[in-house]
Order: C-alpha cells, then sequence, then structure tokens
C-alpha cells in the first residue's frame, strides 16, 4: 500500500479523492487560503519525500465570470491556438498503441481548452483570482482491450519550487535525472472504499510532474464512470508517468511550422436531438462537403480547413456543426454549417424548412418499434 497504514487510507477517503487532491495541489502550491494547510510537518513519513504537511478542510465557495475564453491570452504568452494543436497531437502520440480515444467532440477527445482567465472575478478576502488561472486541460475517455475509463491532463507553467509533499494525497515522490519531480498517487485499493455520496468508487491513478523546464503536469485516470471486463488498470502507472512527461507538452517545446489552432466551438440548435452522429455519417458528410466546394470553384476565397470539417456538437446535442474562417481579399467572416439530428415527440408533426414534415409514428403496425414519416413538398414520401 505504498507506505500507508489501512486505517490512514481509509480515514483520507473520508474526506478526499482524487480529483479534491488535484484542485489542493493547484490551489495550495500557490499559497491560498482555501485549503487550510496548516504548513506544519506531520512526521508522516511518504517515500522520497523530505517533508509532509497535512492539509486543512477544503473551504468551497462559488464565483462567476463571463464571456467565452479564448487562445492568445496576454496573460500567458507561452500558449496558444497552434500550441494547444500541437500538445494535443504530443498527447495522443504518447498513448499505447492499444489505447482508443472514444469518439466524442473535440472538447471530449483531449484538445487542450483555452486558459480561463479569473482576472476581474469576485472571489473572498485573501484570495487572489489569478493564482486560480494559467492552466489548461485536455479530457476524453479511453478504451482498451474492454475497458473504459475518463482521464484528465493539465498544463501550465511553474515558476515556483516543488511544494512539500501533502499527507493523503500523494503515496510517494521519485526524482528523475534529469531535474523531474513526480507525485505520484496510486490508488489501487481505493475500491474497498465509498466515495462521499455513499457510492462504491473504482480505481484512481494520478501523477503531477514537475518538469525541469519549468512546466507542471497533472494527469489522472478515474475508472469510476467505466467500464471493465477484468480488474487490471486502463493504464499502467508507468504508462500514465510517460504521458505526463511527453516532451511535447512542456510549455516551453516548439510548435511545428504551420500547425493549425483548434477550431472554434460550435454548437447545433436541434430540439428532441436524436442519437449522436456516428463517425460513418460525419465522414460521409465531410466528404460531401469537400466535393461541393470543389465542384463551386470559389476563386479568391480562402479556407482555413477544409469545408468539410463537421465534428459532434460541443454541446451535446446530438447533430454535427463547424464553424471556420473564409478569407478573401476583402477581408475574413466566420462560416458555421450545422446539421441537427431533432425528431419528434412520439405521435407529434416537425415541420423542417421548405415545408418538408417529419410524423414520428408510435408502433404503427404492432411490432413494437416507432416509425418516422418524412414527406416533402409536394406530398411526396
Amino acid at each position: 500500500m505504498s507506505g500507508r497504514t489501512a486505517h490512514e487510507s481509509n480515514r483520507r477517503r473520508e474526506q478526499w479523492t482524487w480529483r479534491d487532491g488535484l484542485v489542493i495541489v493547484s490551489i495550495v502550491a500557490l499559497g491560498t487560503v482555501v485549503a487550510a494547510v496548516t504548513n506544519e510537518d506531520t512526521g508522516a513519513s511518504i517515500p522520497g519525500c523530505e517533508s509532509v504537511e497535512s492539509p486543512g478542510p477544503p473551504v468551497r465557495f462559488n464565483y462567476g465570470f463571463a464571456g467565452e475564453p479564448g487562445y492568445g491570452d496576454p496573460d500567458y504568452p507561452w500558449f496558444s491556438g497552434p500550441k494547444a494543436t500541437a500538445m494535443s497531437d504530443a498527447l495522443l502520440e504518447s498513448l499505447p498503441s492499444d489505447v482508443e480515444v472514444v469518439f466524442a467532440s473535440p472538447s471530449q477527445s483531449l484538445e487542450f481548452a483555452p486558459i480561463q482567465n479569473y482576472r476581474g472575478a469576485s472571489f473572498p478576502d485573501g484570495v487572489d483570482p489569478i493564482e486560480f488561472s494559467g492552466s489548461t486541460s485536455a479530457k476524453g475517455t479511453l478504451t482498451r482491450v474492454g475497458r473504459t475509463a475518463d482521464i484528465s491532463v493539465q498544463v501550465r507553467a511553474w515558476d515556483q519550487p516543488v511544494p512539500p509533499c501533502l499527507e493523503g494525497l500523494v503515496d510517494r515522490r521519485e526524482h528523475l535525472e534529469n531535474g523531474t519531480v513526480l507525485d505520484i498517487a496510486d490508488f489501487e485499493d481505493r475500491a474497498d472504499f465509498e466515495d462521499k455520496d455513499g457510492s462504491e468508487v473504482g480505481g484512481e491513478r494520478g501523477v503531477v510532474a514537475y518538469l525541469g523546464d519549468g512546466s507542471r503536469v497533472v494527469a489522472s485516470v478515474d475508472t469510476s464512470t467505466g467500464t471493465s471486463s477484468d480488474a487490471s488498470p486502463l493504464l499502467t502507472m508507468d504508462e500514465l508517468i510517460a504521458l505526463a512527461t511527453a516532451p511535447g507538452l512542456a510549455v516551453t517545446a516548439p510548435v511545428p511550422d504551420s500547425t493549425p489552432p483548434p477550431m472554434a466551438s460550435c454548437y447545433t440548435d436541434s430540439v428532441n436531438a436524436g442519437p449522436p452522429a456516428s463517425r460513418v455519417d460525419i465522414d460521409r458528410l465531410n466528404q460531401l462537403l469537400d466535393a461541393r466546394w470543389k465542384d463551386l470553384g470559389a476563386a479568391g476565397v480562402t479556407l482555413e480547413r477544409p469545408l468539410g470539417s463537421l465534428v459532434p456538437d460541443d454541446y451535446g446535442q446530438g447533430g454535427v456543426c463547424e464553424r471556420i474562417v473564409a478569407s478573401t481579399a476583402d477581408g475574413s467572416s466566420d462560416v458555421e454549417i450545422s446539421v441537427g439530428t431533432a425528431v419528434p415527440e412520439p405521435g407529434d408533426t416537425l415541420t423542417l424548412p421548405g415545408s418538408t414534415t417529419v410524423t414520428r409514428l408510435v408502433d404503427p403496425d404492432g411490432s413494437g418499434d416507432d416509425t418516422v414519416r418524412v414527406v416533402h413538398p409536394p406530398a411526396k414520401q
């Protein structure tokens, strides 16, 4: 159990989950008052740690902000749209060859999001909003031979000393020859305990990597929301460490020339959206769009990416969409395309543009299946 007694492990889980730990590590190490760290050595022993401090109970509060974050925030000059793409590419390349990312919208497919800057937000006295800012994160769901698990990766520039180990949040600390420091939480016994809401949780594991170039990478895998056909972890700790220390994730890693930024977020306004579009459906639609653009021969118009760039809706509406920039000699503008999957409620009729009607018939032939009838004007079924 990595130097912990059963009593220590049980007591810790009464207060913390690994996800809480990520937040606390992020906040405490920056010196804010949110986690109420005692700043006193506990006398506890954690392998690889020179000193161990005890976190107090977390203090939770609500805050709000307006506006949509974007790439290129001057407060974080190391990060940009192309940098986000390069980091996502590096993250995907660092996954083992037999691990796949579940098909989903870009925001759920390991795309690094803009850094949320809380400057100007209202926080309690003594808490600097900018200390909550600075991290870009990528998340998604992984699958590997019958197992699925959620993964989250956070990256930020780090100009602070490596903080002391926190009791209950770190199993061991490792020092690599290249100067990287790893804080490892390998909760292999976690399934023996219950989460805060009383439900059993799956195994979680995580690593915080302090890289020699001034980067901090936090990577964690959570199996509590996934499925598994056996008890083995989807990623071993060695694989998770290799992911967190991938050179392309470092804040100082160069960005290859001509790397595009991520496509802007898009959504559909479908009502009563149907099942999400499949990868095959989206590939077919993108091929149609690319072929149509080629046929148009739009001279003098430059697209930042192919017209066939549809992706699953970022807001879970079930449709597909894209938002790209088209440029001419006179300027540029956004081009937005959305394809909805709306279907009417049972027994209702939905009227689409052009007077096409879609009627959902409830078990019309006694087979137990519903039928959708589409009528195009002039009354051609």
